[in-house]
């Protein structure tokens, strides 16, 4: 009974009775620690973990080592972790890592962006969030300790699934693998072309089955991208068609899409969207950056994108970093 109470009470404090219900989960952001790009997207059909923290929290600290065994303990599983910080820039979590051997994935949400449609506000008086992405993509709320996490994971783990299910794949392709498995395609997928195509023989055939398994990405992908561009929607196909040549490189996936790409970027349209892109990327760099006199330089960058390129997609998203 007092052991009910005090989950209670702890309950109570760790959930704002702000909290706003959220069927999504959009990470917008400024990067990661320990860990390469990870797109919740390439993710459906896995168990994600999302843990909300806050960097001061002593008792959050104090915690790591359970939740680095946690992560441990489903390492061949189709389980993702990731950690999201509490609006502090890339250069104190790269220290707060560095300092409490944390090893989770963690997204950098410096601005509050990912954080501030849910209600709440990580702080010292709201030192962590637990949620689930569940295989069919649906957001919900998980326990508040590592037990009950890995319960709760347990419950779904049978409705997930490895990209590679039923292919024995070589020590030495596991690393390549996971990569793979968890949407982390570049270099991995060219890579691994080669490897099906001329590697040695005790990694080529593992090399062919698993390549063989990523080939239907690609023709969905140059199917996607051919599809927007009957419809007239050039940018988006151009955008399709450099996702496809990005993760196929030295594959006739890529010449196919290249080619098709040096055609759409004669129209002016996507010459002005791909101008103002470079210029977002240019200012979103200075906004991530932990020195005040470059982030300061980013809102003229914004502004000059707005004015000369006021209907373009990166217009639309400068907007809103304002």
């Amino acid at each position: 009974m007092r052991k009910l109470s005090i989950l209670a009470a702890l309950a109570a404090f760790l959930v704002p009775a702000t909290l706003r219900a959220q069927e999504t989960l959009e990470l917008k952001g400024s990067g990661w620690v320990n860990s390469k790009e990870l797109s919740l997207d390439r993710l459906k059909g896995k168990v994600v973990i999302v843990f909300f923290f806050e960097e001061q929290c002593p008792r959050c600290i104090a915690s790591i080592p359970a939740r680095n065994q946690l992560r441990k303990n489903y390492a061949d599983k189709p389980v993702v972790f990731i950690a999201i910080n509490s609006g502090n820039p890339k250069s104190v979590i790269e220290d707060y890592v560095k300092s409490n051997k944390f090893e989770w994935p963690i997204f950098i949400d410096e601005r509050r962006e990912t954080e501030k449609p849910f209600g709440f506000t990580i702080s010292l008086q709201n030192i962590y969030q637990w949620f689930m992405i569940d295989p069919d993509g649906k957001l919900h709320r998980t326990a508040f300790d590592e037990k009950g996490v890995a319960e709760d994971i347990d419950k779904h783990l049978s409705e997930a699934k490895m990209l590679f299910d039923g292919i024995s794949v070589p020590e030495k392709l596991k690393p390549m693998a996971r990569d793979l498995e968890f949407g982390q395609y570049d270099p991995g997928v060219s890579e691994l072309a080669t490897l099906a195509a001329k590697g040695p023989k005790d990694l080529q055939p593992a090399a062919e089955a698993m390549y063989d398994k990523l080939k239907p990405m690609a023709e969905s992908g140059l199917e996607k991208a051919r599809a927007l561009e009957a419809e007239g929607k050039k940018y988006p196909a151009y955008g399709e068609y450099a996702r496809v040549a990005s993760w196929f490189r030295k594959t006739d996936y890529e010449k196919t899409a290249t080619t098709a790409m040096a055609a759409l970027k004669k129209d002016k349209e996507v010459q002005d969207e791909l101008a103002a892109k470079a210029l977002l990327d240019q200012a979103k760099a200075l906004l991530s950056s932990s020195k005040k006199g470059e982030k300061e330089g980013a809102a003229p960058i914004l502004a000059a994108l707005q004015k000369k390129y006021p209907g373009s997609e990166a217009a639309r998203e400068a907007a809103k970093l304002k």
